[in-house]
């Protein structure tokens, strides 16, 4: 089992496991973005293109700096961003209330099959249960990224449905997980 240890600070929730460390993006992880954004494999599986240039790192940068939902997740062997995360509210039929949160996360592949992304994965879940009581997240992955689908359901994360996206978003089949703590409880 993953401890996780949350904290609220001076900048919000502190979120750490043994292994990792989420934080807010910093102007000082321009460089990691970039590279992020530059492999072809993560820009795929985001549905977005590589990045270009550093002009389109640093609007990238930008928009996870303003939005209090994206983790940089810190290998805490090495204080080396390794990925990030971003959650996404959905609002429920009220369009007042987070009915859930529905997840993106990326890792640079030379951190990956280190259980990075699973700590990460249990800290954020931990943090969003515990501080704002979040029951329920999503998470969705393309049919052919089995690795995404195994570190959901090595966290718990179960098969919620298939989609096929619209055209003007690539038309591939997706499949979407859900985590309900509702059902489940929680740690």
């Amino acid at each position: 089992m993953i401890k996780v240890v949350i904290s609220k600070g001076d900048d919000g929730l502190n979120i750490q496991t043994e292994a990792v460390q989420l934080r807010h993006f910093i102007a000082s992880d321009l460089a990691v973005v970039y590279q992020i954004g530059c492999e072809r494999e993560i820009a795929a599986q985001l549905n977005m293109p590589p990045f270009q240039s550093e002009h389109e790192a640093q609007s990238f940068l930008t928009m996870l700096q303003s939005d209090e939902h994206s983790w940089a997740i810190v290998t805490k062997k090495t204080d080396a961003v390794c990925g990030f995360i971003m959650l996404a509210p959905n609002l429920a039929q009220d369009n007042i209330n987070i009915e859930s949160y529905e997840l993106s996360f990326a890792i640079l592949p030379q951190y990956r099959r280190q259980g990075l992304m699973t700590s990460a994965l249990t800290a954020v879940l931990a943090a969003y249960h515990d501080n704002l009581q979040v029951g329920k997240f999503m998470a969705a992955y393309f049919i052919t990224n089995q690795k995404s689908a195994h570190c959901l359901q090595k966290v718990g994360f179960t098969t919620a449905y298939q989609t096929q996206l619209p055209d003007y978003l690539g038309g591939d089949l997706v499949q979407y997980y859900q985590y309900n703590l509702d059902e489940k409880g929680f740690r």
